[in-house]
């Protein structure tokens, strides 16, 4: 007890202070009910100044430890309050309620390493892709045919229109990635920056590529294919290198799967309504005469990082949030 009471009172200035920032947070979080709402109820608090969380321990019936997210500001007072940090003291309490809490809902109380690598994994497959890799196609004779095909499946199925891909994002996808953060961001930023030098140093030269021909996937998916030559094969040894170059600084694809193509229309853009108007896929029969068509060649220009979920610039294009240009 004498040294749970040193304790509060080291404390008192951190929650005279920063009552009502942790306060809020935890009512935002819904962790704090009408009767745990005084500062001055809790008996023990741990701090992680490194991770920025804490715990907390009420004086009710049935103590809970709550944890949430520090402020910067909070975490620069309670680093210059507690250079070290009440969070160096294992404290067995809070061991003990942990292993009650995970008793009751019937968890173990260890994971084995194995477990929680397959947890990350599952957790990791989840996450949603929110950049990808590009190359802009940017040849007019490129662009002009594929807005000729579409012109043709409309003619034959108007329904499809909000299924076509805008002529201005036209491009191929070298990769997806899920960056969480900031920090991502910049890694993978440096990262093809020092693949860019990598390429710099071998005397690079962009692949020039030719496309024709139609293709689909299970028919949802209509796209142009590149033809197979020099320029393809060059196309793939790049990718293939800037995958590398990017893992090997620690920034992963959330997708392995890699078919290089320029997207024409795909029916997940408006599956619902499109199911609804009873349109199951896009019907090989409305594109037909086009099957074999040339579209024209397309010089590498740059590799570009796009964002997905940032809204398109004014020319109709992605968010580019970094590029790489080749001479």
């Amino acid at each position: 007890m004498d040294s749970l009471k040193k304790s509060c009172q080291i404390l008192n200035p951190f929650l005279n202070v920063f009552a009502p920032v942790m306060l809020t947070s935890l009512k935002q979080n819904c962790k704090v009910s009408s009767q745990h709402q005084n500062p001055r109820r809790f008996c023990f608090v741990e701090m992680n100044i490194e991770k920025k969380n804490f715990y907390l321990r009420y004086c009710a019936r049935r103590p809970k430890i709550l944890s949430t997210n520090l402020t910067d500001q909070v975490t620069r007072y309670a680093s210059s309050q507690f250079p070290k940090g009440l969070h160096d003291d294992k404290s067995k309490k809070i061991t003990n309620m942990q292993k009650g809490k995970n008793k009751k809902r019937g968890k173990p109380t260890k994971k084995t390493s194995q477990e929680d690598s397959g947890k990350k994994m599952a957790r990791r497959k989840r996450e949603s892709p929110n950049y990808f890799l590009a190359i802009q196609i940017t040849e007019d004779e490129i662009k002009r045919n594929v807005r000729e095909i579409q012109e043709i499946i409309l003619a034959k199925e108007e329904n499809l229109s909000t299924a076509m891909i805008g002529i201005d994002t036209l491009h191929l996808t070298l990769g997806v990635y899920s960056l969480e953060d900031g920090f991502s961001i910049i890694q993978i930023k440096r990262a093809l920056d020092k693949f860019h030098s990598q390429l710099k140093a071998a005397d690079f030269v962009p692949p020039c590529l030719k496309v024709s021909t139609l293709g689909h996937f299970n028919h949802k998916v209509l796209y142009a294919s590149l033809e197979e030559n020099q320029g393809l094969e060059e196309l793939n040894t790049l990718v293939n290198g800037v995958r590398t170059s990017l893992e090997n600084d620690g920034v992963f694809t959330a997708d392995d799967r890699y078919t290089p193509h320029v997207t024409i229309s795909k029916m997940s853009k408006d599956l619902y309504r499109l199911r609804k108007l009873g349109v199951s896929r896009i019907d090989p029969s409305h594109y037909q005469e086009k099957r074999t068509a040339y579209f024209g060649q397309q010089v590498v220009k740059s590799i570009q990082l796009c964002a997905m979920n940032v809204p398109k610039t004014e020319s109709g294009y992605y968010y580019v949030e970094h590029e790489i240009m080749f001479s």
